[in-house]
């Protein structure tokens, strides 16, 4: 390996590190930050889409360069854009293309590209674990350029990185979402009053004789309260109780 290799295979792993641990530790924002820090130091372009979704429809758009609108627009020719089609045919591999010799003249593709300055792109598309292509990143450029072979190995690399550490990032978040609690039902009045008569340790008929009701209501109230605190027992009532209490009042 000469030095030069050397260089740019550390280069690549300290890229991978610096965005996967955005992607563990980090926001989706912050992942985004260090992947365009990436792209910027070995590709020179001056627009970017970066999106996540199945193949022409594409649910989550970033835009990078351009007006906002064009992640809105795009889903309007997505059906018909051929450089889609080139990445979702060979996916893993960067592509260049020069958009007005890979889409038809007077199509609503072409007229898409060349209205947003996409003259020259490159696009770059991975499958998720099921082998379905569902995130895409592409680099614009406005001076028509072609993208260069050294550029396009480098987008290999580097989109590599960036879309498993995004997708890393979005299966964090799921199962950060999929954790947590559903939101509490607030107790009623009743069944505040029930809960903390029965979590101080009086028994079911002392709580239904100073409430004025039946042991089976009581019981009722019970079932409801402990399914509403997702709670089992009288002990981890009156712990739950007791955090409500110490709870500073706002105002």
């Amino acid at each position: 390996m000469t030095r030069f290799s050397y260089r740019r295979e550390n280069r690549h792993e300290q890229m991978q590190l610096e965005i996967f641990e955005a992607a563990l530790f980090g926001t989706e924002a912050e992942v985004m930050e260090r992947a365009l820090a990436w792209l910027q130091r070995d590709i020179p372009f001056d627009g970017l889409l970066w999106a996540t979704g199945a193949p022409r429809a594409w649910e989550d758009v970033h835009v990078v360069g351009r007006p906002p609108e064009m992640a809105r627009d795009y889903r309007a020719i997505a059906p018909l854009d051929p450089v889609c089609g080139r990445a979702e045919s060979a996916p893993e591999r960067a592509h260049a293309v020069t958009v007005a010799e890979l889409c038809a003249p007077d199509s609503p593709a072409l007229a898409f590209w060349q209205g947003y300055r996409g003259h020259q792109l490159m696009i770059y598309s991975k499958p998720d674990g099921s082998g379905q292509v569902s995130a895409w990143l592409s680099l614009m450029r406005a001076d028509g350029a072609r993208f260069s072979a050294r550029e396009q190995q480098a987008m290999g690399h580097a989109a590599q990185a960036v879309l498993t550490a995004q997708q890393v990032w979005r299966a964090k978040a799921a199962r950060a979402r999929a954790a947590q609690p559903a939101p509490a039902t607030p107790l009623t009045g009743r069944e505040l009053a029930v809960a903390h008569a029965y979590a101080d340790g009086r028994p079911v008929k002392e709580v239904a004789r100073l409430m004025g009701v039946s042991t089976s209501t009581v019981q009722c109230h019970l079932a409801r309260i402990y399914r509403k605190l997702g709670v089992h027992s009288k002990i981890a009532l009156r712990k739950v109780l007791q955090d409500r209490r110490s709870r500073p009042r706002c105002g």
